[in-house]
């Protein structure tokens, strides 16, 4: 292994990994994106319900529509940062999308001030637990707390300022409470969920580890006869044929060497091939192997990775190229023998997978598209394109930055 190659899977294998869902199973949570827009919707609908009971409270109309026009973009940013085709979702998109929700709550609270009866029926502090309560799918459990204690000291705060004109009298920090309790609450609640979620996804892998390290040497006996079997029938369909005919004329013609010489070649070639071969040249030839065809093609015409790039790939990664992999090899317009992954630059591997497909461009989109996503969760960049029946799917490693 050179050097090039050693100091690329340390620097990639290295690197922190948030502890979120969104990270650790990033196919699950693509399946529960549609708790932001709902949970943003409700939101919206109560901030309109709660407008309506207030309107005799207004000091300023314009305030309070502007509130829920700010609210509205909250969740719209929302909505789009989280799905699953612009994963992951980073600091400052969680900032961005709490920061701008508590402003909106600031300007109804503006726009009531100095005639708002109640605390509780205000719309701020609930609307704002409602998109807290989705955000520890995507952001580390101890950042979302931290935000969700800055959001409620900021709405405690609103609430205790406005005391003097609040029907029911008492001390500040009742008020204060009685705002922050939802956004604190839900904040925990999903923080709870999402603490659970990562702890046991992280069990199973550890479950998952254990068990591969029981099945390493058994795995390696099998390999060991499957390779066994492979020379043993290269050696019945070329080299005994070949030596029985010699045997039976007893004269060795310049011809037969000639023939000797190719033999061996060919089995030293396929020998050298058994060894060489990569976890990405088998996942490549046992998704082809399915489709019926193609499983006895060279497997090395299929993946050109001179520089063994794929053992950067971490086992999350593995596990969505392999699903990926898996999923073209499975699409009905394929081209079997058009499907080749190349990998390049070693100081950030780049892989291209490319295939002829005859599929229509909507169809490869809802096939492929929560793959691509999976590998952007898990540290990469992916993208497709699809041009002329070609299909070119590109999953990298981001620049190195320069120390």
């Amino acid at each position: 292994m050179n050097q090039v190659l050693s100091e690329t899977i340390v620097h990639y294998r290295s690197l922190p990994v948030e502890r979120t869902p969104q990270r650790l199973d990033p196919l699950g949570v693509q399946s529960a994106w549609l708790l932001v827009p709902l949970l943003g919707a409700v939101a919206v609908a109560y901030a309109v319900f709660s407008t309506f009971l207030h309107h005799a409270q207004f000091r300023s109309p314009a305030l309070a529509v502007w509130a829920i026009v700010v609210l509205l973009l909250a969740v719209v940013v929302a909505t789009i940062r989280t799905h699953p085709g612009l994963a992951p979702v980073g600091l400052w998109s969680h900032l961005a999308i709490i920061g701008v929700a508590v402003a909106a709550a600031s300007l109804f609270a503006a726009s009531v001030w100095g005639h708002n009866q109640r605390i509780q029926d205000d719309w701020g502090q609930i609307a704002v637990a409602l998109l807290l309560a989705a955000m520890p799918l995507y952001r580390p459990v101890g950042e979302v707390l931290t935000v969700a204690a800055v959001a409620a000291f900021v709405l405690g705060a609103l609430a205790s300022a406005q005391g003097r004109s609040l029907l029911i009298t008492n001390h500040p920090l009742v008020y204060a409470t009685v705002a922050a309790t939802p956004v604190l609450a839900l904040a925990f609640g999903g923080a709870g969920y999402a603490w659970t979620m990562t702890g046991e996804t992280l069990r199973w892998r550890e479950v998952a580890r254990a068990g591969q390290l029981r099945l390493e040497a058994e795995l390696r006996q099998v390999a060991a006869r499957m390779v066994a079997q492979e020379r043993a029938t290269a050696l019945n369909a070329e080299a005994v044929p070949f030596l029985t005919a010699l045997a039976s004329r007893g004269v060795i013609t310049e011809e037969d060497r000639l023939l000797a010489r190719s033999i061996a070649e060919r089995l030293r070639a396929s020998a050298v091939e058994a060894v060489d071969r990569t976890w990405l040249a088998e996942t490549v030839a046992l998704a082809l192997s399915r489709r019926g065809t193609g499983a006895q093609a060279d497997r090395r015409s299929r993946v050109h990775d001179p520089e063994r790039l794929e053992q950067v790939l971490s086992e999350e990664q593995r596990a969505v190229v392999g699903a990926l992999i898996g999923t073209v090899a499975d699409l009905p317009g394929l081209d079997a023998d058009s499907l080749a992954v190349t990998v390049e630059q070693p100081g950030a591997p780049v892989f291209l997978l490319t295939a002829r497909v005859a599929e229509p461009r909507r169809l490869l989109r809802i096939a492929l598209v929560p793959y691509l996503s999976a590998l952007q969760s898990v540290s990469m960049v992916a993208s497709m394109r699809v041009r002329a029946g070609g299909l070119t799917v590109r999953f990298a490693y981001p620049e190195r930055r320069a120390p």
